[in-house]
């Protein structure tokens, strides 16, 4: 990882975020983690996804300054067995983001620019939310949508699996960088997510 690359760690209110572009080899990958137990990394069987994972270890070895071991719950989500920070990682093609935060729960999200996105609307936004965003005709604020309802996924878990039914987006406009709005119905639990969205990637995130 470049030197530039380190210097792109985001701190906002004690949480840490780092997003960069997974562009080494997996000798490389390997020699940025010395005290891997590769055990975990051969259950994997695809190149793509060896990389993801040592990517992801690599990005949070920068984040949290020290190697660290990564485990995952019976529902997917990675934790830390030393409860040290609470995290959410996120793989998207080449990029890779992940978040860090010592007490509370983080959420984040990273996907690649497709077109593919209005194919399935539909599926993740209620009829209100639809005609409220654009019914379908602004991808960039469809992919903005859905990377929302993902980072939030990250944080409730399977009381949020149906997007379309158990999270809530308010309308916003699209920009580089801003904020959304949402709510888990189910709970009626607010929250506030920040974005960034560029010609390479849309990235949310949120803390509660």
């Amino acid at each position: 990882m470049s030197k530039q690359q380190l210097n792109n760690i985001i701190t906002i209110d004690e949480a840490r975020l780092l997003v960069w572009e997974l562009t080494e080899n997996m000798d490389d990958l390997l020699r940025l983690l010395p005290e891997l137990d590769v055990t975990e990394l051969e259950k994997h069987t695809s190149v793509k996804r060896k990389l993801e994972f040592l990517g992801v270890r690599v990005a949070l070895k920068a984040l949290l300054g020290k190697e660290i071991i990564v485990k995952y719950d019976a529902n997917g989500k990675p934790f830390l067995p030393d409860n040290s920070y609470h995290i959410s990682v996120s793989h998207s093609a080449k990029w890779i983001a992940v978040m860090a935060h010592p007490t509370q729960l983080v959420g984040i999200d990273i996907e690649i620019p497709t077109a593919k996105i209005q194919k399935i609307y539909k599926r993740f936004l209620s009829p209100t939310e639809q005609e409220e965003l654009s019914n379908g005709n602004n991808i960039s604020q469809l992919q903005l949508a859905w990377s929302a309802k993902e980072a939030l996924y990250k944080i409730i878990g399977k009381k949020a699996v149906d997007f379309a039914k158990q999270l809530r987006i308010f309308p916003f406009d699209v920009k580089p960088a801003g904020e959304i709005s949402a709510i888990h119905i189910e709970s009626n639990t607010h929250y506030h997510l920040h974005y960034i969205q560029n010609s390479a990637y849309t990235l949310v995130y949120c803390l509660a």
